[in-house]
């Protein structure tokens, strides 16, 4: 499942990858939230924790956030993934040629430098 966090600074949003995580995950935590930011003329500032309680993330859920973030390509500002698993890094680099310069890895011991990096202003 996909939960969305609290503690994350103004104007950003993060959500954490707990046990298994599918599409349905996604379409129903996740999308609503980011089209109504987006309805609402904000920029996304979204961060994904894939932590130690993570379990399987399904490719059909990889696949519906990347197929949002191509349609919304000039909705997101930066993302951060935080994220300990050495699997994550091709997703990351596939992230980074969809939004060039505005996403990062991050490991989980840095989620509070994920956090102000999401927060920073735009130079």
């Amino acid at each position: 499942m996909l939960r969305r966090m609290t503690g994350m600074p103004a104007g950003t949003i993060g959500f954490e990858a707990i046990h298994e995580v599918d599409d349905d995950d996604w379409e129903e935590t996740v999308e609503p939230i980011l089209r109504q930011e987006i309805a609402e003329g904000r920029d996304l500032r979204l961060l994904y924790l894939i932590g130690v309680q993570a379990g399987e993330l399904e490719g059909d859920a990889m696949q519906a956030d990347t197929e949002f973030r191509v349609r919304h390509a000039t909705s997101f500002e930066r993302v951060a993934v935080v994220s300990d698993e050495d699997w994550m890094r091709p997703a990351l680099r596939a992230l980074s040629f969809l939004l060039p310069g505005r996403a990062r890895g991050f490991r989980v011991r840095e989620l509070e430098q994920a956090k102000a990096w999401l927060a920073e202003e735009a130079s």
